[in-house]
């Protein structure tokens, strides 16, 4: 049981690590190639950032419980009507986190203490940035159903794809396109 325990596990927690380590591969980009004030702003979105995909990252644990019960008992009527409701909470999660990222990204960074100099490039990042959180939440709701399900593995090839497709634009929008702190943030947001 320990085995399969792990073989099940593994998948999801790299794909929970991966999801926090795109912020980290935006700050690195832009560390190198943007400079110094790019790289503050960038990294002082750090911490909201994961806070908010911790949020969805728990939300979906939720789901995941709730699948895996129905599924597990083959109460199949119940695993649609838990899908069903799950998509549209997740939905709605994100269009929420999407607005409370434009519209709080200045009062949030000014809480934490984001230097001034800093500030007009974090919020911009956060605002990008989080423009992709419905996709960002559907994808966590679809990480759950298939985990719920026994196949951790498809998300994590999902979120491997994505994240390097990430890198490739993040190095595209800044080396390329010039885009420094706009350029990680879309790349993430893709």
């Amino acid at each position: 049981l320990a085995k399969q325990i792990f073989l099940v596990s593994l998948p999801l927690a790299l794909s929970n690590l991966l999801q926090v380590l795109f912020n980290m591969s935006d700050v690195a980009v832009v560390g190198r190639f943007a400079g110094s004030t790019a790289l503050g702003a960038v990294g002082s979105t750090s911490i909201l950032v994961s806070l908010f995909t911790g949020f969805l990252i728990g939300l979906s644990g939720g789901i995941n419980v709730l699948v895996a019960r129905f599924y597990g008992a083959r109460h199949e009527h119940d695993v649609e009507k838990t899908v069903h409701s799950a998509a549209i909470v997740s939905l709605i999660a994100g269009v929420a986190l999407l607005f409370i990222g434009l519209l709080g990204s200045p009062f949030m960074l000014r809480l934490l203490n984001t230097k001034d100099d800093l500030l007009p490039g974090a919020i911009l990042y956060l605002r990008v940035y989080f423009l992709g959180m419905p996709a960002l939440a559907l994808y966590n709701f679809g990480n759950a159903v298939f985990s719920s399900i026994g196949d951790t593995k498809k998300p994590l090839i999902y979120l491997s794809l994505a994240g390097a497709l990430n890198i490739v634009l993040n190095l595209f929008f800044v080396i390329v396109c010039r885009l420094s702190v706009v350029g990680v943030a879309l790349a993430s947001a893709i």
